[in-house]
């Protein structure tokens, strides 16, 4: 550019930062047309409208447009309208309408000075250009902030359902958690715990959120130690499998109780692994056999009772074991239990007679049967306290 050139660039550049009237018909037309914007300060949008004016007259002195790297304007309008609630497509139109306010009177301005045609092409194209660059930015900085703040968001909702579930939450706390992730107060909640089943490798939290898709039913779940926690909105609905876990639920109660319903699940969940027990799973489904585990004594006394005898006869013990084991399993049939094995009837018949002269235990007695169910529910499991030692 020759001197003339420069000077009258300069005088049309001064002019143009001049005007005032930029800032105000930003501001009239950006609140009047662009969606978002109507509650938007004045103040606020004049001082976007002035940045864009400085860069837009720092680009034009330079004679080229910059790169992302070097300009900070993007990120501050991206933070300040999102944090005032502008979605990013009204940011974006606000911003290429600040830069056709300011063209539109650079254009006006440039026949003022002298400037030819030719020459406010080239300052339409680089503004253009200035544009083009400042969107790729925003653009960045909107999804690097988004991304921040899913994980903050993320990390907030995991604290408080784990927090809401051990009952480390005052009722405050717990009514606002309700109103942020939309869960009901005016009917009850179940806590839920999970654990994955050994050899299931994906991230048991995962696999809850899947299980509450799976059978329908609305759930906050959170990752807690080697298990998940979760609140439990609806009734258990469609009895979906549970792939890979063991869905431990504590009774209904009022979300202002949901800590006494994670107390009943951690019990479900710990009588659970005990006798074996795998899938969804609460009070009602395991019944008697939460007391192996809460009655230790009892287990003890029905164990010596009714298993202990029979394992003393070795290989043919496990064999006896077995037997009980298909008659109960099949409602006393002993056809069908025999078929289980297999095994003739016959042999299924001897079996259960030498169970009987072992422990003296009458299969038609309904005492002997719930005593037989529990013990044999306890040994099914080689845990400390359900295995059966030798005896001496």
């Amino acid at each position: 550019m020759d001197r003339d050139g420069a000077k009258r660039l300069r005088a049309l550049l001064a002019d143009l930062e001049q005007d005032t009237s930029i800032l105000e018909d930003t501001v009239s037309e950006l609140r009047a047309t662009v969606p978002g914007y109507e509650d938007i300060p004045a103040d606020s949008v004049r001082d976007s409208a002035r940045r864009n004016l400085a860069l837009s007259i720092r680009t034009l002195q330079e004679g080229r447009a910059p790169g992302p790297e070097e300009i900070e304007e993007p990120r501050t309008l991206m933070e300040e309208r999102m944090g005032q609630g502008v979605s990013i497509v009204s940011v974006l139109a606000g911003f290429r309408l600040s830069m056709s306010v300011i063209l539109r009177h650079l254009l006006d301005l440039a026949p003022r000075h002298g400037v030819p045609p030719e020459r406010a092409l080239d300052f339409s194209t680089l503004l253009w250009t200035l544009g083009d660059t400042f969107t790729t930015q925003a653009v960045v900085v909107h999804r690097d902030r988004s991304i921040a703040r899913a994980v903050a968001d993320s990390a907030r909702r995991t604290h408080w359902i784990r927090d809401a579930v051990i009952g480390g939450l005052d009722r405050t706390a717990l009514v606002a958690g309700a109103g942020t992730y939309d869960i009901p107060l005016d009917r009850p909640v179940r806590a839920v715990r999970a654990l994955a089943n050994p050899g299931a490798a994906a991230d048991p939290a995962d696999r809850l959120q899947d299980w509450a898709e799976r059978a329908g039913v609305r759930m906050l779940t959170a990752p807690r130690g080697e298990g998940a926690v979760g609140i439990l909105m609806d009734g258990v609905g469609s009895p979906a499998e549970a792939r890979g876990l063991t869905i431990a639920l504590g009774s209904p109660v009022p979300l202002t109780e949901v800590g006494e319903s994670f107390t009943v699940s951690s019990r479900v969940l710990e009588a659970a692994q005990r006798v074996g027990r795998t899938g969804v799973v609460d009070l009602e489904a395991l019944s008697w056999r939460m007391g192996i585990h809460s009655s230790p004594e009892t287990t003890r006394l029905l164990l010596d009772k009714h298993v202990v005898p029979v394992l003393e006869e070795g290989t043919f013990g496990e064999l006896v074991i077995e037997a009980l084991n298909a008659y109960l399993d099949h409602g006393l049939n002993i056809p069908h239990a025999a078929a289980s094995i297999p095994v003739h009837v016959n042999t299924l018949r001897y079996r259960l007679k030498r169970y009987r002269e072992l422990t003296g235990g009458n299969l038609h007695d309904l005492e002997t049967l719930i005593e037989a169910s529990w013990a044999l529910a306890a040994h099914r499991v080689s845990s400390p306290a359900t295995k059966v030692p030798p005896r001496r």
